[in-house]
């Protein structure tokens, strides 16, 4: 191969992935509604669009809170619902709620060990593969037994 060859394809290589890259156009438009396209709009005043990556959203929040609310919802039904006739199946509905909801609190917090565990590193392959696999099991036990209906 010729020495001269290389100085010819590199810069061409170096600019490929700009002219590969995409256009994406934002407008709004009269009603106010913001739109994005890969082809400029022909009638509306536009502006190139740069995507600068995605955004990540915790939801371990919304998860609490939820169940928060849910806790709130039970005690208060609870109060205002006494009856001596179902008094001890009340009791025993409560008693299995608070159970179920120690359940869950656990699996939460065993999943955010391993969670803490894996953003510590310091493990081997195994160690971390065996991690993410119990994380799977517990995150899927969590959804069947927590959070459906």
């Amino acid at each position: 191969m010729p020495g001269w060859l290389p100085l010819l394809v590199m810069p061409a290589l170096l600019a490929l992935p700009n002219a590969l890259a995409a256009e994406v156009y934002k407008w709004t438009d009269e009603e106010g509604v913001v739109h994005y396209s890969d082809a400029a709009p022909a009638e509306q005043v536009h502006q190139a669009f740069r995507f600068e990556g995605y955004s990540e959203i915790e939801m371990r929040g919304n998860i609490s809170a939820a169940e928060s609310v849910a806790r709130g919802r039970r005690e208060l039904q609870a109060r205002t619902h006494s009856g001596n006739d179902n008094d001890k199946k009340k009791r025993r509905k409560e008693i299995e709620a608070r159970e179920h909801e120690a359940h869950c609190q656990a699996l939460v917090e065993r999943i955010e060990r391993i969670d803490s565990r894996l953003r510590a590193g310091g493990y081997s392959v195994n160690q971390g593969n065996r991690l993410r696999a119990e994380r799977r099991e517990l995150s899927g036990k969590r959804a069947w037994d927590c959070l459906r209906n």
